[in-house]
């Protein structure tokens, strides 16, 4: 079966869903992950699902389940050229989003743990430490979210979805947030200068960065092991 054959296999109007992988035809129609032809929103049936397959953390063994049934090899074609492709290999190579999302989720994470700290305590040294945190963990949004971009227009198209829409929304919450915050606590040195409301909205915001950031990893995740 050619290229151009498959994609007449798109799951609608009750014909069957293939997908390609490694020069080889899959059937995916009983997979639950390939409801009417289409996976999260975004990859079609008929398509070759090489690259992405290959930078999936489930990898090729997802395609060994009882669901999913070998069809054939596939008889190569006159293909168009993909642009994208060779940033797309690299991507995969590097994985840069995985790697700096890592970043602000540590690092805010652990200023919150000294800020909780300091309120126990009243340790000084707890707060400095949640401050610096908020500082670096601030910084290290920006590439997060520059690297996500990077990742949603090479893998997805940029195609809108739900779980796009909540990453791209809460993650500009969490700048505004986060940027506020340290505006706030470096204004005022030392931080025990803050009025009572000040000190409300700095610590109430700082501990709203947590469920914020929480929400944007829980969406990412849903995208790398879809249920």
């Amino acid at each position: 079966m050619k290229r151009s054959e498959v994609k007449e296999f798109n799951g609608k109007n009750g014909k069957p869903a293939y997908i390609i992988f490694d020069n080889k035809i899959y059937d995916v129609t009983e997979s639950k992950l390939w409801k009417d032809g289409v996976h999260m929103n975004r990859h079609k049936a008929g398509e070759d699902m090489t690259d992405f397959i290959s930078m999936a953390p489930h990898g090729e063994n997802l395609l060994e389940r009882d669901n999913i049934r070998f069809v054939g090899n596939l008889e190569e074609d006159k293909q168009k050229e993909d642009k994208k492709l060779k940033y797309r290999r690299l991507y995969s190579k590097l994985h840069p989003h995985p790697i700096f999302i890592h970043f602000p989720m540590g690092i805010l994470y652990f200023g919150a743990f000294m800020l909780l700290l300091y309120l126990f305590t009243g340790n000084v040294s707890f707060e400095n430490a949640s401050y610096y945190a908020l500082i670096v963990g601030t910084v290290s949004i920006f590439p997060a979210v520059i690297t996500g971009f990077i990742s949603w227009w090479l893998n997805y198209e940029m195609t809108m979805t739900n779980v796009f829409k909540n990453k791209i929304v809460f993650s500009s919450i969490l700048i505004v947030i986060s940027l506020t915050l340290v505006i706030i606590r470096s204004y005022y040195l030392p931080p025990y200068s803050m009025n009572y409301i000040i000190k409300v909205i700095y610590i109430g915001g700082y501990f709203l960065c947590i469920p914020t950031l929480s929400f944007v990893a829980y969406n990412g995740g849903k995208i790398t092991w879809p249920s």
